[in-house]
């Protein structure tokens, strides 16, 4: 079996791979990684969890040259949440890649912003399509120095509706380019897709069929009338090795409905969906990283991009339509190598829609188990920790070691009272006791970072 060195990667990148205990390449890692070094273009037929970001992003990592002040790598991906991923990805894998430059892009808040972090062109620019051609249109960002253009998550591209702004886009784009092209399904649009600006690529597959799910997954279905769905939801929501779960409907509506139920049965529940505001979303997903929740109830916008760190459980609520989507929304647990359950709940009817699906058969399934509904309680119990915005963030070059500092000086707790820290562009989350949460906001607000003034303010 190769090593990474045997890839012939560049040794500040095996650094990082080690500190990051990547000890052996997956597959499509394996597979990519010397093609792209090669320069040769790259189609990829990845499942989830397959390793292909580390595949596509050493293999840019490697080639990029930070001596030279220019956009060279354009990393296109159908949602915000996946570009903020592979930015950081890309980061953490380029560590020791001295000076390097990686940028993320995307709708949902102003353009005077990116606009602003683009005064040093990055050497890396990860984007959904619609806001990269707004930054075409403006001239904001020049790709004539392009050297690798990646369509990541190309069937979720083409299913949102983007294939006008891939062609804009790819029209503005040097021709002599490598590309690198990475789908969970080739539907005829993605060969489609491939065909036209792709130049003799060379095709990987990493071992997978129609569809398949991560080794470590265990697949379980219950099978019942569908009014007893919710008294079988909430009885498997009590068991203590279900721990973080995602559950999954079909409708934003269902997801609101469901959401309030569980909040009745003292379960801390979350809602995502993609008419929710962009900080609402970032907001549901951070409870439920730094136990703030317990679940968060989502529709498919949460099926492809979210990488929820442990997350022990998915349960679809409502089953899905198609394979695909029940590929990816089961393989949202069980990821790099862990240990994952997905459950589905399903009418016979539902079941035998299922068990059509290849990617299905390794279902146990077993009668649904619904005991009693208990009263909706008036006021639902919350978890024991809650979350404090700070408003800096990495712009105001903040680092998670300085909250700790900061929240153990002037907040009064001790250090390990400081619980899970995300730091965002602009300001961060901190996760403190709930019965101290006012009390420190109110003892933090004032205190400066970095030569800056913070305000702190208990997340709702």
């Amino acid at each position: 079996m190769p090593s990474f060195a045997d890839l012939g990667l560049a040794p500040s990148l095996l650094q990082a791979l080690e500190e990051l205990n990547f000890t052996v390449p997956t597959p499509v890692q394996e597979q990519v990684i010397p093609m792209a070094l090669a320069a040769q273009d790259v189609v990829g037929q990845a499942p989830t969890g397959s390793g292909k970001t580390a595949a596509y992003g050493l293999s840019i990592l490697h080639q990029v040259d930070v001596k030279l002040d220019a956009v060279q790598i354009i990393v296109l991906v159908p949602a915000r949440e996946l570009a903020l991923q592979v930015r950081d990805a890309l980061k953490k894998l380029g560590k020791y890649v001295p000076n390097l430059r990686v940028a993320a892009f995307y709708g949902g808040h102003a353009f005077r912003d990116e606009t602003a972090s683009l005064k040093q062109a990055p050497h890396i620019v990860v984007a959904t399509p619609g806001r990269l051609l707004d930054h075409f249109e403006r001239r904001t960002i020049i790709p004539n120095q392009l050297k690798v253009l990646i369509l990541d998550e190309a069937d979720k591209l083409l299913e949102l509706g983007f294939q006008d702004e891939l062609v804009e886009i790819i029209k503005r784009l040097p021709r002599r380019r490598q590309t690198l092209l990475f789908s969970a399904t080739m539907s005829d649009k993605v060969l489609d897709l491939i065909r036209k600006n792709l130049t003799r690529p060379r095709v990987v597959n990493a071992g997978e069929d129609e569809g398949t799910l991560p080794e470590n997954l265990s697949l379980r279905g219950h099978v019942g009338p569908i009014e007893k769905k919710p008294a079988a939801l909430l009885h498997l929501l009590h068991q203590p090795e279900t721990g973080r779960a995602l559950i999954f409907c079909n409708t934003r509506e269902k997801c609101s409905e469901l959401a309030r139920f569980l909040q009745g049965r003292g379960v801390a529940a979350e809602v995502l969906h993609g008419k929710m505001p962009q900080p609402e979303r970032d907001k549901a997903l951070m409870k439920l990283r730094n136990g703030s929740s317990q679940v968060v109830v989502a529709t498919d916008v949460a099926a492809r991009g979210l990488d929820v760190t442990a997350l022990d459980t998915v349960i679809q609520y409502d089953a899905p339509d198609k394979a695909d989507s029940f590929q990816h929304r089961a393989g949202r647990t069980a990821r790099a190598g862990a240990e994952g359950v997905a459950h589905i709940l399903a009418t016979p009817h539902e079941q035998k829609h299922v068990q059509k699906w290849p990617v299905a058969e390794t279902i146990k399934w077993q009668d649904m188990h619904a005991p009693k509904l208990p009263p909706a309680a008036p006021k639902a119990p919350r978890p024991t920790s809650t979350t404090l915005h700070v408003s800096a963030g990495r712009r105001d070059k903040v680092s998670a070691h300085d909250l700790v500092g900061t929240f153990v000086a002037h907040g009064g707790l001790e250090r390990d009272a400081v619980g899970h820290i995300e730091v965002f562009d602009h300001y961060s989350y901190v996760a403190v006791p709930r019965e101290q949460a006012q009390e420190v906001a109110n003892r933090v607000t004032g205190a400066k970072i970095k030569g800056r003034k913070i305000r702190v303010s208990v997340v709702e």
